[in-house]
């Protein structure tokens, strides 16, 4: 059994900016590391980390903080989106009114990640989507 292989950790503020921020984060590290397809994993990201800010502590506290992690486990990277927990689990929108603003987020992962969970964590949720890659992977 391969173990992964931390490729980067942020730490960002719990504010509409650490989706902007997740979004450069994830593409560099992506980019240094020579995986060229860094598009899909960005707009998940940024769906993960505004999920995270509408639906978690993270997002509803003057203090809020969240995580987002990349490993390398073998054939695929993992990014992990890490919010300060809520009530609610993390669910997808089967339906979504097509003139809705929102509710696309999990569904967006579900259809474009090779795979896809959440867990509970002694610091909240952890929401992560694999993207396949290379094993060559350098970063």
């Amino acid at each position: 059994m391969r173990t992964a292989r931390l490729l980067g950790r942020a730490e960002l503020p719990g504010s509409a900016a650490s989706v902007g921020l997740a979004r450069m984060f994830v593409r560099e590290v992506l980019r240094t590391g020579g995986c060229p397809e860094t598009d899909d994993a960005v707009l998940m990201v940024s769906e993960l980390v505004t999920n995270a800010l509408q639906h978690s502590c993270s997002g509803h506290r003057p203090d809020g903080r969240l995580v987002v992690m990349l490993t390398h486990h073998g054939d695929a990277i993992q990014v992990d989106v890490v919010d300060e927990g809520s009530i609610e689990r993390p669910r997808v929108q089967r339906a979504v009114d097509e003139d809705a603003e929102g509710g696309r987020g999990l569904w967006l992962v579900c259809e474009l990640a090779a795979s896809w969970g959440w867990r509970k964590d002694t610091d909240g949720h952890v929401v992560w989507f694999q993207i396949p890659t290379s094993s060559t992977l350098t970063a």
